[in-house]
């Protein structure tokens, strides 16, 4: 069973979604155009993902993949993402 990472840094004009496995080996990466959002673009890397992957059984990501993408995974995987969300204080905080 693995568990995967999505990640997309913020460059300008393009943004990268990078799947890893639990020990940061890259699995997909994809590069689009900035102006589609991380919740619609999401669900396209982690298709690939599947279909070159099919041992994934969930995943986690920040708050840019929740909803549409969290929602498309569980009803057509029946898998879980963990969102974790934005830290709201100045101080450090451990998120679970």
């Amino acid at each position: 069973m693995k568990n995967v990472a999505l990640m997309g840094k913020k460059i300008k004009g393009r943004k990268r979604h990078i799947i890893t496995d639990i020990m940061g080996n890259l699995l997909v990466v994809k590069v689009h155009a900035a102006n589609i959002h991380d919740t619609m673009s999401g669900y396209h890397v982690y298709q690939a993902a599947k279909n070159k992957y099919p041992s994934i059984k969930g995943g986690c990501g920040d708050a840019g993949y929740r909803g549409i993408f969290v929602v498309f995974v569980k009803v057509k995987y029946g898998e879980v993402i963990d969102v974790s969300e934005r830290i709201k204080s100045r101080e450090w905080v451990i998120l679970p």
